[in-house]
């Protein structure tokens, strides 16, 4: 690697650890109590101002779900279209052929055959894809005896759903206006298409942003349910527990609370939030009995992440080198474009 190469990285890895840092410092501070830090001039480290949120109604809600249906009739549509040009015709099994591909074929065969039947070389290696889509799709084919047909429905009706809730966290937050806004944006992105596919991003996306909307509104018990079917659906959920103790932190000061002794109110709020924000492990530990009961081991699914789908913990620095290596590939100029640019440009928004 040239010498420009290795300053451009360093300076890449740098920014965004310093960024990571930073937002980490003012939530801690904020859930300290500090609300302004003097650094020359005060710095705000919360929004003082009142929310100009407004009151979700049934039409507002009716019209989110809408929109989602209209972007789930859009990608289908767009699908059979590609059917038509591509192959002169359109059918049911050409429509579920085209949407076959890559984990959306194990999501399928493990909620026909479960983690027991479902097996490659031998080896129970789709142990690494969390159960409750797979669930989902079995149980909805009790009645329906249609496992694609049921993926799909798993997912448009989840992304519906989705954008009821999304809608309304954002409205009551910041008004209608900005709620449209962030729908439009949020159907906009690349990916998005994921939503449509026999994946866990829709029904995802329903229980972290619901999980989210109680921790907001301080329905702790609601928040910690949802939160552990979050979690039960991808990893990425037990980091709404994360979520809930800095909004309880911020909110409740607990630190306050007990400079000033308040016994009575500490103890109610173990009993009323805390716990019930640890409902959320729950999702994690059905996961981990999952792997003990096929195969005896709690973590056997971090050795087939690791030795079979090359997916691990890495430290930060190691994940963006890796990204720059492969943005700077010359060999691989198409992927370059496709996938680590896109990578990189999120990577930076989402900082």
């Amino acid at each position: 690697m040239s010498a420009m190469k290795r300053a451009i990285l360093f300076v890449w890895q740098a920014s965004a650890i310093a960024a990571v840092v930073l937002v980490c410092l003012a939530l801690g501070l904020r859930c300290l109590g500090v609300e302004t830090v003097p650094v020359g001039r005060r710095i705000e480290l919360g929004e003082r101002r009142a929310r100009r949120g407004e009151r979700f109604t049934a039409a507002m809600g009716l019209q989110a779900v809408m929109w989602g249906a209209g972007v789930m009739l859009a990608v289908y549509g767009a699908s059979a279209l590609y059917c038509a040009v591509e192959y002169d015709r359109v059918s049911w099994e050409l429509f579920c052929q085209v949407w076959s591909r890559a984990d959306a074929v194990h999501y399928r065969s493990l909620a026909e055959l479960g983690y027991h039947g479902y097996i490659e070389n031998g080896q129970h290696l789709f142990l690494v894809f969390f159960p409750l889509y797979p669930w989902t799709v079995r149980l909805l084919a009790c009645v329906i005896p249609d496992y694609a047909l049921c993926g799909h429905l798993v997912s448009a009706l989840s992304y519906m759903a989705g954008c009821w809730v999304f809608a309304r966290l954002v409205t009551e937050e910041f008004g209608w206006r900005t709620a449209r806004l962030s729908l439009g944006l949020f159907s906009a992105y690349p990916f998005g298409f994921f939503f449509a596919a026999v994946y866990t991003e829709s029904l995802f996306f329903l229980l972290s942003v619901t999980a989210f909307y109680c921790i907001r509104r301080h329905r702790y018990l609601l928040a910690g349910v949802t939160g552990a079917l979050a979690a039960l659906t991808r990893m990425q959920g037990a980091f709404l527990l994360l979520a809930g103790l800095a909004e309880y932190l911020v909110s409740e000061r607990p630190l306050e609370k007990l400079r000033g002794r308040r016994w009575r109110a500490l103890w109610g709020d173990v009993w009323k939030k805390l716990l019930p924000l640890a409902l959320m492990g729950a999702g994690t530990a059905v996961y981990l009995w999952l792997n003990w009961d096929v195969e005896g081991d709690m973590f056997r699914f971090a050795y087939y992440q690791r030795e079979h789908w090359y997916q691990y913990a890495t430290p930060m620095h190691r994940c963006l080198a890796t990204i720059w290596n492969e943005l700077t590939d010359r060999a691989a100029p198409r992927l370059a474009g496709t996938v680590w640019l896109p990578d990189t440009a999120v990577f930076i928004l989402c900082l």
